[in-house]
């Protein structure tokens, strides 16, 4: 596809396609997937759709959900007191329940709690965030500001790659899905920003280590 980069690595070498009313672009050397901008829904779509997610304390499987992370993150990140729930939307659920497990935690959201922490963190957790980059790279930067050196960045979003029919994925339904990720994904990200891998499903959670 000529005149587009990558919005990660910047390869050139990549493939368009369509599915549906939106187009993807895929970078063959990384594997990034994104929607470019002309089908991306506005801010102000953006916030309404995500106030209508009910991920709240009374979901029990939300709340299954994170729990689940929780117990990970006490296998794989040791040493860990401090913790930002960046993108927590409307209601920061995590953030709450890292408090109850004993964690100072904080929260951030650009869309509902905008006040961003001018402090670093020794876990960072990012739950269902990645695929909304509109700037992959800008994006990325801004969490990994708030990450301590030696800390931990817990990135919970599908990985395409884990899936056996892209054009039939669920996860590409949401309008506000715009980049999606595989391992080779975030073999690049590990090594472009300053991360080392400790531990990934490889289907939807991964967790980094800062250099």
């Amino acid at each position: 596809m000529n005149g587009v980069a990558c919005k990660l690595c910047g390869s050139v070498s990549v493939q368009a396609f369509r599915v549906r009313e939106r187009m993807y672009v895929r970078c063959r050397d990384c594997d990034l997937i994104v929607v470019p901008d002309e089908f991306h829904v506005s801010p102000q779509d953006e916030m309404a759709r995500y106030r209508l997610h009910e991920n709240t304390l009374s979901n029990e499987g939300y709340v299954r959900m994170f729990r689940e992370k929780i117990a990970l993150i006490k296998g794989y990140c040791p040493g860990i007191r401090s913790v930002l729930d960046y993108g927590c939307g409307p209601q920061p659920v995590l953030a709450e329940l890292l408090r109850r497990e004993g964690y100072s935690a904080d929260a951030y959201d650009p869309y509902f709690f905008p006040e961003k922490p001018d402090e670093a963190y020794d876990l960072v957790m990012s739950t269902e965030v990645f695929e909304h980059f509109r700037d992959v790279r800008a994006g990325i930067n801004g969490i990994r500001e708030c990450v301590k050196d030696g800390g931990f960045l817990a990135v919970m979003t599908a990985f395409h790659d884990a899936v056996a029919d892209f054009n039939s994925w669920w996860y590409i339904t949401d309008p506000t899905h715009i980049c999606f990720y595989g391992m080779r994904t975030f073999g690049r990200i590990s090594r472009e920003f300053g991360f080392s891998i400790v531990f990934t499903d490889r289907k939807n959670f991964i967790i980094l280590r800062k250099r």
